[in-house]
C-alpha cells in the first residue's frame, strides 16, 4: 500500500511527499479532496503519516476516496518496508517544492529578444531553475517568480511496497510522480481533526475536462499560400549583407548580431553596415535589447562578463558580472542575481538593487520599479532609486478563485493560472489564465482554459515587444488582450518577431501568422524592425536582407 507522508511546517504550510514528488497547497480540504482523487481514479488505497513535527497520527483513504482508519492488509509485498524509496523521497524533497517548474518560468525570458529559432541560431537560454547558477532567493526559490519557501526536513517514515497487483502509473489528467501534491494544514487539538473538508463529489470541487475538450471558441484563422517573402512585405529588399556561413545570427530593433568563432559582430538594422567588431573568449550566451538608464542599447554576456552597445555608439561599454551571475530580462530592463544579491545595469557599471523581503520573490524592473510578490499577492513595487514602495492587489477573476501558478511579470503585465480549491498546475481541471496590468492590478484578458493546455507551458516574449503567447494563445502584449486562439488547429507558435509569429503546422510545415492569417513558407524572419517597416531575413545562401513594408496600394 503507498504510504504518504505529511509534514507540517513551522511557516505555516504542509508538505506531502508521496511516490517520490514533494510539494505543497494551502489547505486541508484541497488535500483531503486531491488525496481522495488520486485513491479513487488509481483504485489504490493510501496510508497517511501526518508528522506535526512533535506528533504522528495514522489514518488512511480507501480505494472510494474515503478518509477513516488505517486499512490493513497481511500480504507480505506489504508488510515488507522499502527504506530505500523513504530515502530516494527524502533526498527529491528539496527539488521539487519550489514554485513549480517555472514559472517562465522565466528561463524562457531570459531568451534571446528576436533572436532566430532557425539553423543559425546560437544562443541558448540560461537555466533559471534553482540551483543552476548560485544560491536560489529567496529561500530557495526560483528567481523567476513567487513561490513557496524551501521545503522543510522530512522524516524518513518507512514507506510500503506497493501490492503484488498492478495498478496503473498514470490518473486521467495527473502523471505520477510528476504531479503537483496537495499540502494539507493540519490542526492537532486532543484527537485528530479535519475541518473543511470537501467531498470528491462535491459541486464546490474544481471541473474537470479532457483536454480534446474545446474551451474557447475557435479563432477565425485561415491558411493561405503567398508570394511573397514575408506576408504583406516587398520581395525588393532594401540592403543585404552577406554573413559567414557558420556563423549564429540573430537580430533585434537593436542590429543584427554575428558570432564566428571568436569574432563577434554588430550590424545596423537600419542600413546592413557594420556598427561594431570585436574578439570574444566565449560565445554568448544571453543577449536581448534592453534600457539602461533611459537609453537603448543591445546587451549580451559572455562568461562573467556582460556589454552594452548604446544606440549611436560604435563601442560598446563592458561590465565585469558578479560571482555566478544570473539574469533574466523578464522587465524593460534587465535584472542580475547573485546568490541574495540584486544588481541591474546602470550607464557607468552595476547598480544595487534592494532586496525585497523575505518570502517574496524579484520578478522583474520596469521603468526603475522592481516588482516582487510572494505567493498570494499582492504585488510590490519598489522604486529602486527613490525607495519609494507601492502594492498593487491583482483583481480575481472569480470569487471562489485563487492562484494556483505565477507565469510571470514585467512589461507592464502580470500572468497568473487561477482555479478553485483542488485546483493545481497539472490536475485537469478548468482554470482561469489571466492577464493583469501592473499599473492597477485590474484585468486586462481572461482565457477559460484547462491546465493539461496551458499548466506546464512558458510566456513568451517576442522580440520588440509586440505580441507574447503561452501554449496556443497569442496575445497583444501592449494591450495584453487575446488575439489569436490555436488550439483548435494543428499549429504551434514560435517566439514573435514584431507582428509576425513564425510557427508550424501538420507537424513539420512551416509558416508565418500575420493577422488571422497564416502563410505556408520557409522564410527564417530574424526580426521585424523600424516600427514594422522592415523584416530581416536570413536566406539560404547566408545573407541577411531587409524587406521594405509594402504600401497600402500594393496591399490592394
Amino acid at each position: 500500500m503507498p504510504r504518504a507522508l505529511i509534514s507540517v511546517s513551522d511557516d505555516g504550510f504542509t508538505y506531502i511527499t508521496l511516490n517520490g514528488a514533494t510539494s505543497r497547497y494551502s489547505d486541508t480540504g484541497q488535500a483531503i479532496s486531491y488525496l481522495g482523487d488520486y485513491a479513487q481514479e488509481t483504485a489504490t488505497p493510501l496510508a497517511v503519516t501526518i508528522d506535526d513535527g512533535s506528533k504522528k497520527t495514522e489514518i488512511g483513504i480507501d480505494e472510494n476516496g474515503k478518509v477513516g482508519a488505517v486499512p490493513t492488509d497481511d500480504t507480505s509485498a506489504e508488510a515488507t518496508m522499502d527504506q530505500s524509496s523513504t530515502v530516494a523521497s527524502t533526498d527529491g524533497s528539496a527539488q521539487s517544492a519550489g514554485l513549480p517548474k517555472h514559472s517562465d518560468r522565466n528561463s524562457k525570458d531570459q531568451s534571446t529578444n528576436g533572436q532566430s529559432t532557425g539553423r543559425q541560431n546560437g544562443f541558448a537560454p540560461q537555466d533559471d531553475s534553482p540551483g543552476s547558477n548560485g544560491d536560489s532567493y529567496p529561500l530557495g526559490t526560483p528567481f523567476s517568480g513567487p513561490a513557496a519557501p524551501a521545503t522543510p526536513t522530512v522524516k524518513k517514515t518507512p514507506v510500503r511496497r506497493r501490492s503484488a497487483r498492478k495498478r496503473p502509473q498514470r490518473l486521467k489528467k495527473i502523471t505520477v510522480p510528476g504531479l503537483v501534491l496537495i499540502g494539507l494544514a493540519i490542526l492537532m487539538i486532543g484527537a485528530f481533526v479535519v475541518p473543511n473538508i470537501v467531498p470528491v463529489d462535491s459541486p464546490d470541487t474544481p471541473q474537470t475536462i479532457g483536454s480534446e475538450q474545446q474551451v474557447n471558441p475557435a479563432s477565425e484563422l485561415s491558411v493561405d499560400k503567398t508570394q511573397d517573402v514575408v506576408p504583406s512585405y516587398d520581395n525588393s529588399p532594401a540592403w543585404e549583407a552577406e554573413v559567414p556561413k557558420r556563423a549564429s545570427v540573430t537580430a533585434s530593433d537593436r542590429g543584427v548580431l554575428l558570432v564566428n568563432d571568436n569574432r563577434l559582430e554588430v550590424l545596423d538594422a537600419d542600413t546592413g553596415r557594420s556598427r561594431y567588431m570585436g574578439t570574444i573568449d566565449e560565445s554568448p550566451t544571453f543577449a536581448v535589447d534592453t534600457v539602461i538608464d533611459g537609453r537603448p542599447a543591445l546587451l549580451w554576456q559572455s562568461g562573467d562578463t556582460a556589454e552594452a552597445l548604446f544606440d549611436g555608439k560604435s563601442k560598446p561599454k563592458t561590465y565585469q558580472l558578479p560571482e555566478n551571475a544570473r539574469i533574466t530580462s523578464a522587465g524593460k530592463s534587465v535584472l542580475i542575481k547573485s546568490g541574495n544579491t540584486l544588481s541591474t545595469f546602470g550607464a557607468d557599471g552595476l547598480e544595487d538593487v534592494p532586496t525585497p523581503q523575505a518570502g517574496s520573490t524579484p520578478m522583474a524592473i520596469d521603468d526603475d520599479e522592481l516588482f516582487s510578490s510572494d505567493w498570494n499577492g499582492p504585488v510590490k513595487a519598489k522604486n529602486i532609486k527613490t525607495g519609494d514602495e507601492r502594492s498593487i492587489k491583482l483583481e480575481s477573476p472569480g470569487d471562489d478563485l485563487k492562484i494556483i501558478d505565477w507565469i510571470s511579470a514585467g512589461h507592464g503585465k502580470a500572468i497568473t493560472l487561477w482555479g478553485e480549491q483542488g485546483a493545481s498546475t497539472n490536475s485537469g481541471h478548468r482554470i482561469q489564465l489571466v492577464v493583469h496590468s501592473l499599473d492597477d492590478g485590474s484585468i486586462l484578458s481572461t482565457v477559460t482554459t484547462t491546465t493539461d493546455i496551458v499548466g506546464e507551458q512558458s510566456w513568451v516574449r517576442g522580440q520588440a515587444g509586440k505580441r507574447a503567447y503561452i501554449g496556443p494563445y497569442l496575445f497583444d502584449l501592449e494591450s495584453g488582450l487575446l488575439l489569436m486562439d490555436v488550439s483548435s488547429r494543428d499549429i504551434h507558435l514560435s517566439e514573435p518577431r514584431g507582428t509576425i509569429v513564425p510557427c508550424t503546422m501538420d507537424t513539420n510545415t512551416s509558416c508565418l501568422l500575420a493577422g488571422k492569417q497564416a502563410f505556408k513558407t520557409d522564410t527564417d524572419l530574424l526580426a521585424v524592425v523600424d516600427e514594422g517597416n522592415k523584416a530581416l531575413v536570413l536566406g539560404d545562401d547566408s545573407t541577411v536582407r531587409a524587406y521594405p513594408k509594402k504600401s497600402e496600394t500594393q496591399d490592394r
